[in-house]
């Protein structure tokens, strides 16, 4: 018999995610503890504890033996551990964030293009600086001029640097002389360190007052707008970018395959789900 149950809470630990996006070292390691904590959470570890306190040493060494044995002769254990882990780690984050979508279509939602009956709306959760988010900028762009059925917001997610903040709080900033699209068009598609220097260049490239957009970027509805986007990332445990939610549906990372197969999904809107058969629809 294999011992799954006393080896559950080894293999939840050492759950390891691959994803096209970018994270701070130091959300790696929250990632880490926040995946032991789960596991804690889901495994009887003190029921295992007084288990094994029940037995003898001689019944002790024989069970390690026994689960060492079972894990030298059936690695594939753990990577069964490993998927079963994040598949439902995936489910429990996907529910919170269908949950919260409809409060992210209408908070700090300001940097929002296409029609606002749209069928589809496509969040994106980013960085300046981070280079997948980079490579993500012509599938959002094309998404933009060719699909008349989708409305995108951005949410602005620095993570990466203080100058990510700073490029942020431009764009923000730039909102105030209606240039929020070409500065984040301009800031997306730079080459760089995107030192302020630069930025500041950018944004007299497209037209900007630079002088008044520094003015603005020390406002602090500025300062408010960026922090309510990161703690509604926060609250829905997005810590790297880019993250987009399509109708509801967390994709991690610029997978451009599973973005385009939540596209084909997206047709009923999560956070207003239709009725269930015999109840009339609130």
């Amino acid at each position: 018999m294999r011992p799954h149950t006393f080896v559950s809470f080894l293999t939840l630990s050492v759950a390891a995610f691959s994803i096209a996006s970018c994270t701070k070292p130091a959300d790696k390691a929250a990632e880490s503890g926040e995946a032991k904590a789960t596991a804690a959470q889901v495994t009887p570890g003190a029921v295992n504890s007084d288990v094994l306190k029940a037995l003898t040493a001689e019944q002790q060494a024989a069970v390690r033996a026994l689960i060492r044995d079972e894990l030298v002769a059936n690695p594939e254990i753990l990577l069964e551990a490993q998927r079963a882990f994040e598949t439902k780690q995936a489910r429990i984050q996907n529910e919170k964030v269908a949950a919260a979508f409809k409060t992210l279509k209408s908070e700090h939602a300001q940097f929002s293009f296409g029609p606002a009956n749209a069928k589809i709306t496509v969040i994106e959760f980013f960085d300046y600086k981070c280079g997948f988010c980079h490579a993500a900028q012509g599938w959002v762009a094309n998404l933009m001029q060719t699909r008349k059925d989708i409305r995108v917001i951005f949410k602005e997610l620095p993570i990466l640097s203080e100058n990510s903040t700073i490029a942020a709080k431009a764009a923000i900033a730039a909102h105030n002389q209606g240039k929020y699209l070409p500065m984040h068009n301009a800031l997306m598609t730079a080459q760089g360190d995107l030192n302020p220097e630069q930025i500041f260049q950018i944004a007299a490239s497209i037209g900007l007052n630079v002088e008044k957009l520094k003015a603005d970027m020390e406002k602090p509805q500025v300062e408010a707008t960026l922090t309510g986007m990161r703690e509604q990332a926060t609250s829905l445990n997005i810590g790297g970018t880019p993250g987009f939610v399509i109708n509801g549906k967390l994709v991690s990372g610029f997978n451009q395959e599973e973005l385009e197969n939540a596209l084909a999904t997206a047709g009923v809107d999560v956070s207003n789900p239709p009725p269930a058969p015999g109840q009339k629809k609130s």
